[in-house]
């Protein structure tokens, strides 16, 4: 898995290979997470948890307010253009999705099912140094799921979640259930927080593809809970359910041609004016 990939037939090699070596069947999805450039520091690690520029990480209480007060400011803003086939019931987890997807900072780690669309998210932009390696991070999303089920298991989640319910709707609240144990890993206020804090392993996430952007993305997500390192130490696991392909940053226009050829173009990525508007944009600068 060391060797840099220098074409699109290599690259799709190595995820066979990851399959091959997961022993994943035909019909089961694999995910794929592209970045243009090395983070050794944040490593996997989702907006929320990378500081800024020579800055230290924040302490993890006052990350977690300013999420919650940024959800709940896009869930006010964003409720205008909030699509019709979008159920009210869902909109916590719909509007948290949507904040992600839309540049808004999370706890959420943006993956997709299409491997080429990961291709495209790492080395997309040629602006800046074009020989810089990308990097595609390949995971086994049921063997990562199983591991943090039996990891939630012995931390007792679901029992705690349901004597928090059952105590909530003793005091009158009836807007949570039992079965939605998930929800614990919403954003929440400094009181909802205090009530029933939020895990500390991540949760891999299965929902619906809710606007056309999320579904030409073949979007998935992983949401991180408080142990922000969580997925990094996985990757460095022997026996991780992740892996790394090396993409080498001397093939990136070459890369990017074959990726035009075989159909996957910005306005591929973004079904809507802005990813026309960034195709040609990719075009221009490939004629420079």
């Amino acid at each position: 898995m060391e060797e840099k990939v220098t074409s699109l037939g290599c690259f799709l090699r190595r995820v066979q290979e990851c399959r091959s070596h997961w022993r994943i069947r035909e019909h089961k999805e694999i995910w794929f997470r592209g970045v243009g450039k090395k983070h050794d520091a944040t490593l996997l690690r989702p907006e929320l948890y990378r500081p800024r520029a020579n800055k230290s990480l924040r302490q993890i209480s006052d990350l977690l307010g300013i999420e919650n007060e940024l959800y709940e400011e896009f869930q006010r803003c964003a409720d205008q253009f909030r699509n019709e086939a979008l159920d009210r019931e869902y909109w916590d987890w719909d509007s948290y999705f949507l904040l992600q997807h839309h540049g808004g900072a999370t706890r959420l780690l943006d993956w997709s099912d299409g491997a080429l669309m990961a291709v495209h998210f790492a080395i997309r932009d040629p602006s800046g140094n074009d020989d810089e390696d990308a990097y595609i991070y390949v995971l086994d999303p049921d063997g990562l799921n199983e591991r943090l089920k039996a990891m939630h298991g012995e931390s007792g989640l679901e029992a705690r979640w349901c004597a928090y319910v059952k105590d909530s709707q003793s005091k009158g609240t009836t807007d949570i259930k039992e079965d939605e144990w998930e929800d614990a890993f919403l954003p929440g206020d400094k009181e909802d927080r205090a009530k029933f804090e939020i895990p500390m392993a991540p949760l891999v996430l299965n929902f619906p593809h809710i606007t056309r952007r999320v579904a030409a993305q073949r979007s998935r997500f992983i949401v991180l809970g408080t142990d922000y390192e969580f997925l990094a130490n996985e990757f460095r696991r022997e026996d991780s359910a992740m892996k790394q392909i090396v993409i080498d940053g001397a093939f990136r226009r070459q890369l990017r041609r074959e990726l035009r050829d075989s159909g996957i173009t910005e306005s591929v990525i973004y079904p809507d004016l802005d990813g026309v508007g960034r195709e040609m944009k990719q075009l221009w600068q490939a004629r420079k």
